[in-house]
């Protein structure tokens, strides 16, 4: 009697069933966010960072996109420092550098690229016992824009370059304080 499919589909089966206990056991599982810290924990206070870099306006920026970030993911709801009377968790950090360099230039040594390098310190803790979540001390992030002769143009550029290292930044520390192995 010939089965349907035969060895193929028996083999596809058997690989299957395979790859799924294998899987189960290697200790790495997906997280669904909500919950991972205890049901009662829903918001998250993101506190201003501190700017000890010369780059004005590059808090709101982080603040900016550690809130987008973690709305859009939806596990926790972000709050601003004093919106609410006793947030879940509470977000600090600390900018320590923010600097621009050349890294690309032209044949007469104009500078066609700029490279900026932000330092930060970012602290995320349980509101109530202050128990430490995460701490990541010297988070490099870089990010490279265009160059320009013209000041508008360089300083937009500029601009959007400190968006996406923002947007870097709060993905990395979202990621971070979800990662469980």
């Amino acid at each position: 009697m010939i089965v349907p499919g035969g060895r193929g589909a028996r083999a596809r089966v058997l690989g299957a069933l395979a790859l799924a206990a294998a899987l189960a056991g290697c200790g790495y599982h997906a997280i669904g966010g909500r919950g991972f810290f205890g049901e009662d924990v829903r918001t998250i206070e993101l506190d201003g960072f501190t700017n000890q870099s010369r780059e004005p306006g590059l808090p709101l920026l982080i603040g900016q996109a550690m809130s987008e970030e973690f709305a859009r993911r939806g596990w926790l709801d972000p709050k601003s420092a004093g919106e609410v009377a006793k947030p879940d968790l509470v977000m600090n950090g600390t900018i320590h550098m923010a600097a621009v360099h050349s890294s690309s230039y032209s044949k007469s040594a104009l500078a066609l690229e700029e490279t900026i390098e932000v330092v930060v310190d970012v602290n995320v803790r349980r509101a109530g016992s202050g128990e430490v979540l995460l701490q990541h001390p010297d988070l490099h992030v870089r990010e490279v824009f265009l160059a320009s002769a013209d000041s508008q143009v360089y300083a937009s550029n500029k601009e959007q370059a400190l968006r996406r290292l923002s947007s870097q930044i709060a993905q990395r520390v979202h990621d971070e304080l979800f990662q469980k192995f």
